[in-house]
């Protein structure tokens, strides 16, 4: 059953002509009451069935389905030994009024459990996610335990209508039409590796010494490319690389003494730190993007999406400012 969109009147307290006047709302629409009235006689084709569903009298029914007649200039329904049949007119309406009605009940069923939800869905790339964000999460539980945050993995740009995402941490450019963002994390990429790669190996002193080592980068290579331009070094002498589609691998191959990466300074900071992870050149490079967080303007409605936001973007604060005093 849809939800009632006005109180439904029986003809008891309203004259027809009153009900008539009573459908000039919208510029001249048919009062939704009535359509209401229509799609559940249609359903039943039933004009009882219909009173007893909307808990009017009968008479009521008749009354606003005249009305609404009245209003088109045409007849919706033929009435023949007490069975109701729809016009080649109500068989035209009927599948708007039901799509219609069905469109309102969902978004007021939206807005009124949105101020109330207890779970936020939040989009995440799986490298922002697994080195950077998984670090942090458990601070988040142990300060807002009756939240259920919902983590949703992927490198593409969030569909928010599809995926029920409230809001995402994506890296980009700042291009997303008809959805609010806002800079997030500036993003500096440089050459990580393990320690113990370079014990085993050839020393490391300038970048020139790269070519000894293999590569590890995503399938573009772009980012490679600026790296060693901006160091002085002929991106052709480097042929010598391993692609890896998934940036969170990419990482964990560094990890394992698998290469040297071009990483974001602040997605690994944390590997930076323990000294799993070291940064054998002080050049880094933007790649011309940033972490944003993006979301639909809806989502600021929802206390849930405004209190992640505020706890990641001091977090994101308080990381940078920790990152500049060592």
């Amino acid at each position: 059953m849809f939800y009632k969109i006005y109180d439904i009147f029986t003809i008891d307290l309203f004259s027809y002509h009153g009900l008539v006047l009573f459908m000039n709302n919208f510029n001249g629409l048919p009062s939704l009451n009535f359509l209401h009235t229509f799609e559940s006689v249609a359903r039943h084709l039933s004009f009882t069935n219909a009173a007893r569903e909307l808990f009017v009298t009968q008479a009521a029914v008749s009354h606003q389905i005249k009305a609404l007649e009245d209003h088109l200039g045409v007849k919706l329904f033929l009435r023949q030994k007490r069975k109701v049949f729809l016009t080649k007119e109500g068989q035209k309406l009927l599948p708007s009024v039901v799509s219609g009605l069905q469109g309102i009940s969902a978004s007021l069923e939206n807005i009124r459990n949105y101020d109330t939800e207890d779970t936020l869905v939040v989009g995440v790339g799986s490298s922002f996610s697994a080195n950077w964000l998984v670090h942090r999460l458990g601070a988040f539980y142990q300060q807002y335990p009756e939240v259920n945050l919902h983590l949703k993995i992927s490198n593409n740009d969030p569909d928010f209508t599809a995926d029920e995402t409230d809001m995402a941490v994506v890296w980009g450019k700042g291009d997303w039409s008809g959805l609010l963002y806002e800079k997030l994390m500036v993003v500096e990429f440089t050459p990580v590796c393990s320690p113990e790669l370079l014990n085993k190996s050839h020393p490391l002193r300038t970048p020139e010494d790269l070519i000894h080592y293999p590569l590890l980068d995503d399938p573009d290579f772009e980012t490679w490319q600026e790296w060693l331009e901006e160091a002085g070094i002929p991106e052709k002498k480097y042929k010598r690389r391993t692609v890896i589609r998934d940036s969170s691998v990419l990482i964990h191959s560094t990890l394992d003494g698998h290469g040297i990466a071009l990483c974001a300074v602040g997605i690994v900071q944390e590997y930076l730190d323990s000294g799993r992870l070291i940064r054998p050149f002080k050049l880094s490079i933007t790649g011309g993007g940033f972490y944003y967080l993006v979301y639909p303007e809806k989502a600021l409605r929802k206390p849930l999406v405004r209190l992640f936001k505020t706890w990641l973007v001091e977090e994101v604060r308080k990381s940078e400012s920790q990152g500049t005093s060592q």
